[in-house]
C-alpha cells in the first residue's frame, strides 16, 4: 500500500465531495475548514507542503484542530468519516466519533478502521502521533 505525507486541497476537496453521502454535516464543514486554511497559506500552491494529510489508497488522515486540551483529526475511508478526538492531557486516550455517518459501523468496520488508522500512524516520517501504539492507545468508539 502506497503511503503518502500530503495531498493539494484540489485532491482532497474532491474526495470529501465524493463522500459528502456519507456523513453530510461533517463533510459541509471539512469543506468550510478547508476552504479557511487554503486562504490562510500563501500562496495557496504551497498548502501540501503546509499541511500534512496522511493517505493512503484506502485512507485519508488530517488534523482540522488543536488546543492545549485536545487534538481534532479527521479520518476518512470509503465508508465512513470519522472525527479522532485525542485529548491533550491524555494523549493516548483517542475518541473515535462515527456521529451522522449514514452507515452504522460493525465490529468489523471498527477494527477496520483502526487498523488502517494505526498504519498511517505507524508508518509516517513526520507524525504528531508517533509515540502511540496500539498496545499503549485507549480507543473509545462513539456514535456506534
Amino acid at each position: 500500500m502506497q503511503f503518502k505525507e500530503h495531498m493539494s486541497a484540489t485532491q482532497l476537496e474532491n474526495i470529501i465531495n465524493d463522500r459528502k453521502h456519507l456523513n453530510p454535516k461533517r463533510a459541509e464543514t471539512l469543506l468550510r475548514i478547508l476552504e479557511e486554511k487554503v486562504q490562510d497559506t500563501t500562496p495557496s500552491e504551497n498548502f501540501e507542503e503546509a499541511y500534512y494529510i496522511f493517505n493512503t489508497e484506502e485512507a485519508i488522515f488530517y488534523g482540522v484542530q488543536g488546543s492545549i486540551s485536545s487534538l481534532t483529526y479527521v479520518f476518512l475511508n470509503k465508508d465512513f468519516i470519522v472525527n479522532v478526538d485525542i485529548r491533550g492531557s491524555r494523549p493516548y486516550s483517542v475518541t473515535l466519533s462515527f456521529h451522522d455517518n449514514i452507515n452504522k459501523p460493525t465490529d468489523e468496520d471498527q477494527r477496520e478502521v483502526v487498523n488502517q488508522l494505526f498504519y498511517i500512524i505507524e508508518n509516517a516520517e513526520v507524525f504528531l502521533l508517533e509515540d502511540m501504539t496500539r498496545d499503549n492507545t485507549t480507543i473509545e468508539f462513539v456514535g456506534v
